[in-house]
């Protein structure tokens, strides 16, 4: 009885901080009064989570494919808005745009959005993207969304415990030659 009441807890739970994720990402974007108007629609073609090379902490990239229904756009300045939510308790992480938004040049096309995490507490998190006006004022295409793992990301460099083992095999190898004079290294003895 226990383990059923434990696993109804649990889905009532993910359903709690999914509606969570989803009613703050809304109200973000009513208090702005953001309009829904689709003028396209984007879907993911990847997204990534590598550790920085300069500081602590992760970049997240999501790279998402659009394709603009409203040829008026071609030409224009658009923006891309990009939120990020822990996934664990749904709240707003953080916010990012194109600082003056991108020219659309073609229906279809790619484009990019990046940001830095630098709290190591944050693990789970949801990446929502969509497309907007240059001024952020409009909403012009569907919502995607892309769930990263942060704990599963791997160091872009060995650690410096294998640099500790090098030097160390190559004292040996040089005890060795000097034991063996003969290049071969069999004793002259």
């Amino acid at each position: 009885m226990n383990g059923i009441m434990t696993k109804i807890t649990l889905i009532i739970g993910s359903v709690a901080v999914f509606s969570m994720i989803i009613s703050t990402y809304f109200f973000i974007f009513s208090e702005g009064e953001l309009i829904a108007q689709q003028r396209g629609s984007i879907s993911i073609d990847r997204a990534v989570a590598l550790p920085l090379t300069t500081a602590d902490g992760n970049q997240v990239k999501v790279v998402v494919n659009y394709n603009i229904e409203d040829e008026s756009l071609i030409g224009q300045r658009i923006n891309a808005v990009m939120g990020i939510y822990d996934r664990n308790n749904g709240s707003l992480i953080k916010l990012s745009s194109f600082p003056n938004g991108f020219y659309v040049n073609n229906t279809e096309g790619t484009t990019q959005l990046a940001t830095s995490l630098t709290d190591p507490v944050i693990q789970n998190i949801s990446a929502i993207v969509t497309l907007t006006s240059a001024d952020k004022s409009e909403k012009y295409s569907n919502d995607v969304r892309a769930d990263l793992d942060l704990r599963t990301i791997l160091p872009t460099t060995l650690p410096p415990l294998l640099e500790d083992i090098f030097p160390s095999q190559t004292e040996e190898s040089t005890e060795e030659n000097e034991d063996s004079p003969s290049s071969n290294g069999v004793s002259s003895e």
